[in-house]
């Protein structure tokens, strides 16, 4: 699972998935697909958080994220296929809350 800290409802950011260490030598991302789900609190339409679609370079793997609802935490699911025929998932989970509590 991918490290990520905390954002505010009222940013957009950009998250970034490191593939690297699951690559062999001559293997190269050749797409990426990013899904939101809510693991702490509710929201109703988790994926409104994602901005767009993921970028892809170098082994990693970028997607967007703006807004959320304050004391949700959101999991971003990053899913990527190779040259080799692989399919490779890294997680990472977004606490978001809003600049009010900080």
């Amino acid at each position: 699972m991918a490290q990520f800290s905390y954002k505010l409802t009222t940013e957009s950011e950009l998250f970034t998935f490191d593939f690297t260490p699951v690559l062999q030598p001559t293997e190269t991302l050749t797409s990426a697909t990013c899904t939101a789900i809510t693991v702490q609190g509710t929201d109703p339409a988790p994926s409104a958080i994602l901005s767009g679609t993921p970028n892809f370079a170098s082994g990693l793997a970028s997607q967007r994220v703006i807004g959320g609802l304050a004391d949700n935490t959101y999991r971003l699911i990053m899913t990527c296929a190779t040259n080799e025929g692989n399919i490779y998932t890294v997680t990472g989970d977004i606490p978001v809350y809003d600049p009010s509590e900080m």
